[in-house]
């Protein structure tokens, strides 16, 4: 059963799905900038503008931060919307469940600067990141999780030695325009009551702008996963969204990728961004944070931190 935190937002949202008329980008970029000025400072985190990237970029570091391991959370929004400011809840409980800094940068939006100017940023973002802790973890949600996604394919590719893990929620991760005639997308229309039907068009003529589809920076499922780090994906099973998750989740493992999925009944879409208040949130982004935690200790399937054990046939029998 659901929280009654739940039931009381899934009927505020209810009500606005009931209303909601055609997107409008500029009504929705200024219920961002609202939902951005709503955010209460969480004790034990101190958030500070981060100047050294683009103007709204915030460093989020809990008490007794730990010096190994740096988060990169890259905000959602469709690639037309969204502020690092309103990540910074978000951001601010993920820093306490992995004792670990959270970086949340500003990137730049389409239509007004379309693909590659926001994934530019967040790169140039995760290069600052790798100069604060060897280990760097790229998460995101929404439209965030793909820039976060083809950061680690970027850096992965260039064999950047400070890749260590992905947490992604309920992210985009296919824009070629078939897949959003089919699938979840048209599937979950009726229990998905955040994303309109549109948003999936509008993310793919705005964010692309004529750049091809299949660029696996820009559509990731088109691309070829070998190398990734460990995966955590969360997605709820109602979100236009689920196909993007489950299909990631396949493709990823039987390239050789360590991949944690959880689906979540019921939730709304990115649903984490609610941390603090609703429970179902705040568990989600403990999970996240447990997940880097392991990570950064080496318990991974893969076992390649894990040094007990015999190492050859003569010291298992005679051990």
């Amino acid at each position: 059963m659901p929280s009654a935190t739940y039931t009381l937002m899934q009927g505020w949202f209810q009500e606005a799905a009931r209303t909601r008329g055609p997107s409008d980008l500029a009504a929705d970029r200024e219920q961002a900038a609202g939902y951005a000025q709503m955010y209460q400072p969480i004790p034990g985190v101190d958030a500070r503008p981060e100047g050294r990237l683009r103007d709204g970029s915030w460093l989020m570091t809990p008490e007794h931060a730990r010096d190994d391991v740096v988060i990169l959370y890259v905000h959602g929004g469709g690639f037309r919307t969204g502020l690092a400011a309103g990540a910074r809840g978000l951001g601010a409980h993920l820093a306490l469940a992995a004792r670990a800094r959270v970086l949340l940068p500003e990137y730049r939006l389409a239509p007004e600067d379309p693909f590659p100017a926001g994934l530019d940023d967040c790169l140039a973002a995760f290069d600052l990141a790798a100069g604060l802790a060897p280990g760097v973890v790229v998460a995101g949600e929404s439209a965030g999780a793909n820039l976060a996604l083809a950061v680690l394919l970027r850096r992965v590719r260039e064999k950047h030695p400070g890749v260590l893990a992905g947490v992604l929620h309920s992210g985009v991760f296919d824009l070629r325009r078939e897949r959003f005639t089919k699938g979840s997308w048209t599937g979950n229309g009726a229990t998905d009551l955040l994303l309109p039907e549109e948003l999936g068009h509008l993310m793919h003529d705005d964010y692309l702008a004529g750049h091809p589809a299949d660029d696996p920076l820009a559509s990731p499922l088109a691309g070829d996963l070998d190398g990734l780090p460990p995966l955590f994906l969360q997605v709820s099973g109602a979100e236009r969204l689920l196909d993007d998750s489950m299909f990631l989740a396949d493709r990823a493992a039987r390239a050789g990728v360590h991949v944690e999925l959880e689906v979540w009944p019921r939730m709304f879409h990115a649903w984490h961004m609610a941390a603090g208040f609703l429970p179902e949130a705040t568990e989600a982004v403990a999970r996240g944070g447990a997940f880097i935690g392991r990570v950064a200790a080496g318990r991974v399937v893969d076992g390649a931190a894990l040094a007990e054990g015999p190492t050859s046939l003569h010291a298992a029998t005679n051990g």
